[in-house]
């Protein structure tokens, strides 16, 4: 019987038998690359500072809006989405008057993050503020690095006359990697 080493699988071929040329040779390319699952949406990202004056605390925006490329998930927590221990919040605080309150709605995954912990998120016509700081996943391969942003939603734009429109933004962050030719009608 005789064995085959895998590892060399076309050792004494001839190359010219097969065609030649390399894996890819004759093969039609669009010059762009296959979509990435960071390019796969877009929020805007509104950075604020917190203010403390003789009235309480408030935010105040900082520079102008930002567009950042990149992939938005739906989160619920394991308990539910609703409360952070999936029972009723019933307290009275806040603008919620008890109730079931929701709780980080979206999770974004960018490349790059220009926000902090006080960033308000514009997405699909709802605002959401950021729950939390933002996280580098820095292990794994190169492609693979990423911000995490877990946000929940502060304004649902459905509620609002008119709705939320989009904000004017200045510049676009996080589309580092190649695009592909199905995604030319994507913002």
């Amino acid at each position: 019987m005789e064995t085959y080493d895998m590892g060399h699988l076309y050792d004494g071929v001839d190359i010219d038998e097969l065609g030649g040329g390399h894996l890819y040779d004759r093969t039609e390319l669009t010059g762009h690359g296959v979509q990435q699952l960071f390019d796969t949406d877009y929020v805007i990202v509104v950075n604020r500072r917190h203010v403390q004056d003789a009235h309480g605390g408030y935010h105040e925006q900082v520079g102008d809006p930002v567009k950042v490329v990149c992939s938005v998930e739906g989160r619920a927590q394991q308990a539910g989405m609703f409360s952070i221990s999936g029972a009723e919040d019933k307290s009275p605080s806040g603008q919620n008057g008890g109730g079931l309150q929701e709780v980080t709605p979206l999770q974004i995954l960018a490349r790059q993050w220009p926000g902090d912990i006080h960033s308000r998120i514009w997405y699909k016509g709802d605002w959401y503020d950021a729950d939390g700081y933002p996280t580098w996943r820095g292990s794994g391969s190169v492609l693979s690095r990423h911000w995490e942003v877990r946000c929940r939603r502060v304004v649902i734009g459905g509620y609002v006359p008119g709705g939320i429109p989009e904000p004017v933004w200045s510049k676009e962050v996080g589309a580092d990697g190649p695009r592909d030719h199905q995604t030319g009608d994507r913002p």
